[in-house]
């Protein structure tokens, strides 16, 4: 593997009687470690998916890895080093963003770019410097993808391509010129079923990119049968042509891998409960403040554990950090822990007395998956997608009704038989879909027919 860049041109790799190649296009997941540390599900589902890829399949040449510049607007092959590389040792440790939002901000008006450039030169200094070494190495080896390519190989998107400018343009010239098909796997439709929950400039980005993406791509993918089922009515309500669109259910847990920060280094409460959410409007962190603070009532603060909030913050929750603030986090009983790293979130998961789940909508919800992988139980929101990955392994709320969420929670923290006996269950019936699983699932839906009119 040519150190230099990442290539896994020239690496012996075998390919002889050459199956189409699927490549995963990783430039939203590379990017989003320049300015953050830890991933949202948005890079876990990729990451867990790339390793296990990898691993099966990178030996025969059978996957392989490209990124489609945001500099050049060009594709270049890279090694899996550099996607690992970018997972472990994330470039964006040293950002100054407090919130998943804030560098959207802070580009989209210049003003507001030179107080925190002046605030924080080195790393800026660091993004310059690796768009200009960009520039250069795409000019030198320009033609290096297109020796790699062949035709009827895919290209795959697994990430939020959506953030990338005109992504969909240049994977549409790319389609025409090499004769590759593309896929791309569709969360939710979250920022057009509920727009409320959302930044109204994420909501206008999202629509643009779908509509763009549905007649190019050649396999749709989604998360879960409620997404599907929710791409499918919004297609036909919009006359939408859909390409063929699969189910790809994501794997459980924090599979055996690479693992961000092999010794965990925090201090957690010696009674707590977790909830792994990003920290947003939709995820519905203020029903567990108002439940929290009517248990601190019922109970006094000596029987009520803490409750950790694990998670970056994200948009739409500045009344929720006020509120917090201002009540000094229930005097300590909420606490909020951001940019654990994969040892520490294993560990937190691990020593929790259990997880909660309380969000409005979701597209799947890893963090049940994770909860149940590692032997913990959960409660959580009866909407959307989440008793897909439950199912009765859980106990379920309505996340719009305090009193429910007040009582499954109560039952939980004050019957202790009743809790042991449900994780007692879990521990032995519980049987988590590997990644395995889901990237095997995923290259027999990939090299099923395209249709001929999308050929």
């Amino acid at each position: 593997m040519n150190a230099a860049d990442g290539s896994a041109e020239g690496d012996g790799r075998v390919r002889k009687n050459r199956q189409p190649v699927v490549w995963f296009e990783v430039e939203d997941f590379l990017r989003y470690f320049d300015h953050f540390r830890s991933p949202t599900g948005l890079q876990r589902v990729p990451f867990e998916i790339f390793v296990e890829a990898e691993r099966l399949y990178g030996p025969t040449g059978r996957v392989r890895f490209c990124r489609l510049s945001v500099y050049t607007k060009q594709f270049k092959p890279i090694g899996f080093d550099a996607v690992i590389s970018a997972y472990l040792n994330p470039p964006g440790a040293g950002a100054p963003w407090k919130t998943v939002w804030e560098p959207a901000r802070v580009f989209s008006e210049f003003s507001n770019m030179p107080p925190v450039i002046i605030r924080h030169p080195r790393f800026f200094f660091w993004i310059f410097k690796t768009a200009i070494r960009d520039l250069i190495e795409m000019r030198l080896q320009r033609r290096r993808f297109e020796r790699s390519v062949r035709r009827g190989d895919i290209l795959v998107s697994l990430g939020a391509s959506w953030a990338l400018p005109h992504y969909v343009k240049h994977i549409a010239q790319a389609k025409r010129r090499y004769g590759i098909k593309f896929s791309t796997l569709i969360y939710d439709l979250i920022p057009i079923e509920h727009e409320s929950f959302v930044e109204q400039r994420h909501v206008h980005q999202f629509r643009k990119w779908l509509q763009e993406a549905i007649p190019v791509a050649d396999v749709m993918l989604t998360v879960s049968k409620y997404s599907r089922d929710t791409l499918l009515g919004l297609a036909a309500d919009a006359g939408w042509a859909l390409p063929r669109v699969e189910l790809l259910e994501p794997g459980a847990g924090l599979s055996d891998r690479p693992i961000a920060g092999d010794r965990s280094t925090i201090r957690l409460p010696q009674r707590y409960v977790l909830f792994v959410s990003t920290i947003e409007i939709r995820k519905n962190h203020g029903l567990l403040v108002r439940v929290w603070r009517r248990l601190l009532e019922r109970h006094g603060p000596d029987a009520v554990p803490v409750l950790i909030f694990a998670g970056q913050i994200g948009w739409l929750v500045d009344d929720l950090l006020a509120d917090l603030a201002a009540c000094d986090y229930l005097g300590g009983k909420i606490k909020l822990m951001s940019g654990l790293s994969d040892a520490e979130l294993r560990q937190a998961y691990r020593s929790c007395l259990f997880t909660i789940f309380p969000s409005l909508c979701e597209g799947w919800g890893l963090p049940i998956a994770e909860s149940l992988a590692e032997g913990k139980f959960c409660v959580a929101s009866n909407r959307t997608s989440i008793p897909e990955v439950g199912g009765d392994f859980i106990d379920y709320f309505d996340p719009s009704n305090d009193d429910d969420a007040l009582a499954k929670i109560e039952r939980l923290l004050f019957d202790p038989g009743y809790l042991a006996a449900r994780e007692a269950r879990l521990q032995a019936e519980y049987r988590p879909r590997t990644w395995a699983d889901c990237v095997q699932a995923l290259i027999g839906k990939l090299d099923r027919p395209v249709p001929a009119n999308k050929e």
